[in-house]
C-alpha cells in the first residue's frame, strides 16, 4: 500500500471482509483489513481469501492485513464489523487509539444482549454522534462481494457524516442512500434478524409460501411498533432498511438466521447449529434475548419476540410456539401506532394536493 490507508476495516468476518474488498476493488480506497487473529493475518495475507468466512472471493492485493489495531487506527474513517455481543469491549480495546478527527461507521446489525444499547449509542459515546453513523439494508455480504448490484442506508444524526460515508462506501454497484433517522435504520436492521430466526423455522417446518409472507408482514408490524415507540420515523421501516433488510434476511439461502430456524425447526438443538455455523454469530439469538427485555420494559406488545424468545431460551417447542401465534385474539390488521401512521400518509398526500393540512405527528407515540 502506498500512502496512508484511508479507512481501517474491524474485523475479518464474512461482512468486513466484504466490505474491505469492494472497497479495494472498486471503490480503490486504501484499506486496512485489521483481524485479531493473528494466524489469519498470515492467512489471508498469503492466500488472498478468507476461505472460512467468504470462500471463493479474492481479496485485492490494495488491502493490507494487520493484527495491530495501532495501524488500523491510523485511517481517519473506520468501520466496525464486530459481533453485537463483543462490540462494549472491543470498543474499550479501540478508545486509546481515537483521534478527534476520526469517524466511526458501525456495519453490526444487533443490539447489545447485556442491555439492549444500540451500536451507534456505544461509539457515539466515544467519538461523538455527529461523527458516528450506521450501515444497513438488505446487504448479503457473498453476493456483494461477488459484484452483484445491491442497496445500501447509510444513517447518520450528521447530514455532513453521512454523505461522507455515502461517498466512502457507494460503487457502481454497491448504491448507498442516506437517512437521518439513526434509532429506525439501526432498530430495522437488528430486529428483522428476530423475524428471520422465525421464516427459517417456517422453511424447516414446510408450512409453506402463505405462512411465510404472512409471518414476514406481521413481524414489519411487530418491529414497527417497537421502533416507533423509540421515536423512529414511520418510513423507515417501508425502506430499504426496513422492508427491503426483512425480505432479503428472510428469503436468501446465504442467510445465517434463516439457516437458524430452519436448522432448529428440523431438531438441531442450538448448541449443534451453532458449531453448524463454524465460528459466524447469527445476530438474532442475542437480537431476540435484548428485545424481549426490552419490549417488556417499555410496554410493546412483540408476540413473535416473545414465542422467538421462549424457544430459544425456554426450551418451547418451535411447533408450539407457532401454534400459540395463530391461537392469538383476532384483531384488526392495521392498529395502534399502524393506523397513526396510515393517517399519517394520507394526511400527508392530501395536503401535498392542497386538500388539507397534516393533522398528526411524523413520529407517533404508540
Amino acid at each position: 500500500m502506498t500512502g496512508a490507508p484511508e479507512v481501517g476495516v474491524l474485523q475479518a468476518g464474512s461482512w468486513g471482509t466484504t466490505l474491505a474488498t469492494i472497497l479495494a476493488r472498486d471503490a480503490q480506497r486504501r484499506v486496512v483489513l485489521w483481524t485479531r487473529d493473528a494466524r489469519q493475518v498470515e492467512e489471508l495475507a498469503s492466500r488472498r481469501e478468507n476461505r472460512r468466512y467468504l470462500p471463493g472471493i479474492r481479496i485485492p492485493d490494495g488491502v493490507e492485513i494487520t493484527g495491530e489495531l495501532s495501524r488500523a487506527a491510523e485511517a481517519p474513517d473506520l468501520i466496525v464489523a464486530v459481533p453485537a455481543e463483543g462490540v462494549r469491549a472491543f470498543r474499550e480495546r479501540v478508545v486509546p487509539h481515537l483521534r478527534p478527527e476520526h469517524r466511526v461507521l458501525s456495519a453490526t446489525k444487533g443490539l447489545a444482549p447485556e442491555d439492549g444499547t444500540r451500536m451507534s449509542t456505544l461509539w457515539s459515546e466515544a467519538v461523538g454522534a455527529d461523527r458516528v453513523a450506521v450501515l444497513s439494508g438488505p446487504n448479503i455480504s457473498r453476493e456483494i462481494a461477488a459484484g452483484l448490484p445491491s442497496p445500501t442506508v447509510v444513517a447518520s444524526a450528521s447530514p455532513t457524516t453521512a454523505r461522507h460515508f455515502q461517498d466512502l462506501v457507494g460503487t457502481r454497484m454497491f448504491r448507498a442512500y442516506t437517512n437521518d433517522d439513526v434509532v429506525g435504520v439501526e432498530l430495522c436492521g437488528a430486529l428483522k434478524n428476530i423475524v428471520a430466526l422465525g421464516a427459517g423455522a417456517i422453511d424447516g417446518m414446510g408450512y409453506g409460501d402463505n405462512a411465510k409472507a404472512g409471518f414476514m408482514t406481521r413481524g414489519l408490524a411487530e418491529i414497527a411498533r417497537f421502533a416507533f415507540a423509540q421515536g423512529a420515523n414511520p418510513l423507515t421501516t417501508a425502506g430499504l432498511a426496513g422492508f427491503g433488510d426483512l425480505i432479503a434476511t428472510c428469503m436468501s439461502k446465504h442467510s445465517r438466521n434463516r439457516l437458524v430456524g430452519e436448522l432448529l425447526a428440523r431438531g438441531s438443538s442450538l448448541a449443534q447449529v451453532r458449531e453448524r455455523l463454524g465460528g459466524q454469530v447469527a445476530e438474532g439469538i442475542g437480537t431476540t434475548e435484548a428485545t424481549h427485555a426490552a419490549a417488556q420494559r417499555i410496554g410493546v406488545t412483540m408476540p413473535i419476540t416473545e414465542q422467538t424468545y421462549l424457544v430459544l431460551f425456554g426450551g418451547k417447542p418451535i411447533r408450539s410456539a407457532m401454534r400459540d401465534l395463530m391461537d392469538r385474539e383476532r384483531g384488526e390488521e392495521i392498529a395502534g401506532p399502524l393506523a397513526d401512521v396510515a393517517r399519517l400518509v394520507t394526511q400527508l398526500a392530501a395536503a401535498r394536493r392542497g386538500d388539507q393540512a397534516p393533522a398528526v405527528t411524523a413520529r407517533p407515540t404508540p
